[in-house]
């Protein structure tokens, strides 16, 4: 599930709409990760960075800072998986084209 909702892969009977949304979803992906894929790392490390020189009795400091660069992570996951899933199906598309293409070229 992505923040603007399921990832669907691509049917033959795809409708107009459904194949827009999905490409608009892919190509904002792309942007952020190409764009601006290095600002969750960074955020990452700062936030890491927090963890590690926190004080003992900052416990809720540490856990905080945690949460919220798990959080980022798991962001940047997203996006990669949804755009590894996306060129996976088109690849699983082309080479059924391809053999079915085989199978009544012969």
């Amino acid at each position: 599930m992505t923040a603007s909702g399921p990832f669907f892969p691509p049917t033959p009977d795809d409708d107009g709409p459904a194949r827009a949304a999905r490409e608009q979803r892919l190509r904002r992906a792309r942007e952020v990760l190409s764009d601006a894929g290095w600002l969750f790392d960074d955020f990452v490390n700062a936030e890491m960075r927090k963890v590690l020189v926190s004080k003992p009795d900052e416990r809720e400091v540490r856990e905080e800072a945690h949460r919220r660069a798990r959080v980022a992570t798991e962001m940047k996951a997203g996006l990669e998986c949804l755009i590894e899933q996306h060129e996976a199906d088109m690849r699983l598309q082309e080479r059924r084209e391809r053999d079915k293409e085989k199978r009544h070229g012969r």
